[in-house]
């Protein structure tokens, strides 16, 4: 598959595709674990270091595994069938972005979320989806 990570709206595009599609690696390839990592410590009730690299390499292992596992255990989502709707995208930090999203289900059921991005060297990833 091609995915294309050129803006926001693509990014989270090509990960849906991904997962629509049961492609391992363009979820993994679409993500970026070492930002989640990040901020996911910065948001634990434990002060951790942020700068450690070393931490934030195993924690960022230990989310793509999570995620593996729970692809394989769970099986993929598909997207296909959702209504999305993008506004409001917002800089938090030199490289981590937050994004609204609408999904409309079938019944019509209206859902929100935000998605955190980043961007580095003009090259969007998804980061983490704050449900």
């Amino acid at each position: 598959m091609n995915y294309s990570y050129n803006t926001p709206e693509e990014a989270i595009a090509s990960l849906e595709s991904a997962y629509t599609n049961n492609d391992l690696e363009g979820i993994i390839n679409s993500k970026d674990f070492m930002e989640e990592a990040k901020v996911i410590l910065d948001q634990a009730k434990y002060e951790y270091d942020t700068s450690d690299e070393l931490l934030l390499e195993e924690t960022a292992k230990l989310l793509q595994l999570g995620l593996t596992q729970s692809l394989q255990e769970n099986g993929f989502p598909d997207f296909s069938y959702l209504k999305s709707e993008l506004y409001g995208l917002q800089k938090v930090s030199e490289i981590i972005y937050v994004i609204n999203k609408k999904i409309t289900y079938p019944d019509a059921t209206i859902y929100e979320t935000r998605i955190f991005l980043s961007n580095k060297n003009d090259v969007w990833k998804v980061v983490l989806v704050e449900e």
